[in-house]
C-alpha cells in the first residue's frame, strides 16, 4: 500500500515487481494494472508520443543497441527505458553481428553497418535498394565467403542524410525512456510527496506555535 500525497487515500499497489515490469514493457501499463487508470492513461499517451515523435524526427534511424567497442551506442542506456519498444532494436543487432550477418525487415531499428564490416549478400542489396546514395561499388564481394564488405560507413550516411535530426530524434527518444523510469519508479512505490494529513499536521503545528508566540507577546 502507499499514501496519495494530495488526499491522504491509500493507494493498493498490488505486486508492485510486477507493476514495476508492465511499466517497463509499456509506459502506463504498470498503472493500468493497479487500477490507477487516469495516470495509467497519461503515461501511455505522452511517453509514448515523444518516443514516436523522436523516432520519426530521427527517420526511424536512432533506435539501435550497438556495443562494439569504438561504437558504442550510450544513447541507448536511456532509450531502453521505454521497454518493449526498444527490444527489437536489441535483436537486430545480434542477427546483425552474429553468424547470419543479416538483420530482419529490412534493417528496421538494426545498428549501422561500419567500414569493411562483412554483411549478407542479400542484406547488402537491402541496404542499396533503401538508400538511392549507395551502389554494388560500395561493397567488396566475397563470394567464396558469401559475403559483402561494406566499403563506407554507415552511420556517416545517416548523419548526412539526417542532418540536426538525427541529435533531435535521438534526444527525444532518451527522454522518453527517462521519463519512463519514473514512472516504474511510481508503480513500484506509489507517488512522492508528503500525505496531506501530515502536510495538515505541520500547518497546525505552526499555527499553534505562532498562537503561543502572540499570547506570549
Amino acid at each position: 500500500m502507499a499514501v496519495s500525497p494530495d488526499d491522504g487515500a491509500a493507494i493498493d499497489l498490488k505486486q508492485p515487481m510486477v507493476a514495476m515490469l508492465l511499466a517497463w514493457l509499456l509506459p502506463g501499463a504498470g498503472h493500468l494494472y493497479q487500477g490507477r487508470r487516469f495516470k495509467g492513461v497519461l503515461f501511455l499517451v505522452v511517453i509514448l508520443s515523444v518516443y514516436l515523435t523522436g523516432f520519426v524526427l530521427g527517420g526511424g534511424r536512432v533506435v539501435y543497441w550497438s556495443w562494439k567497442p569504438g561504437e558504442q551506442r550510450w544513447a541507448m542506456a536511456c532509450q531502453a527505458g521505454i521497454g518493449i519498444a526498444a527490444l527489437p532494436a536489441a535483436a537486430q543487432s545480434m542477427l546483425l553481428n552474429g553468424s547470419g550477418k543479416a538483420a530482419m525487415a529490412g534493417g528496421f531499428m538494426a545498428p549501422p553497418v561500419g567500414l569493411n564490416q562483412p554483411v549478407d549478400e542479400g542484406y547488402a542489396r537491402s541496404m542499396i535498394a533503401r538508400m538511392p546514395s549507395l551502389s554494388e561499388d560500395d561493397f567488396r564481394q566475397q563470394p567464396r565467403m558469401r559475403v559483402w564488405e561494406f566499403l563506407r560507413d554507415e552511420l556517416s550516411i545517416w548523419h548526412h542524410d539526417l542532418g540536426r535530426w538525427f541529435e533531435i530524434g535521438t534526444l527525444y527518444t532518451m527522454i522518453a525512456g527517462m521519463l519512463n523510469m519514473l514512472v516504474i519508479y511510481d508503480a513500484g512505490f506509489g507517488p512522492m510527496g508528503a500525505a496531506a494529513s501530515e502536510r495538515r499536521g505541520e500547518a497546525e503545528g505552526k499555527g499553534s506555535s505562532s498562537g503561543s508566540e502572540d499570547a506570549a507577546d
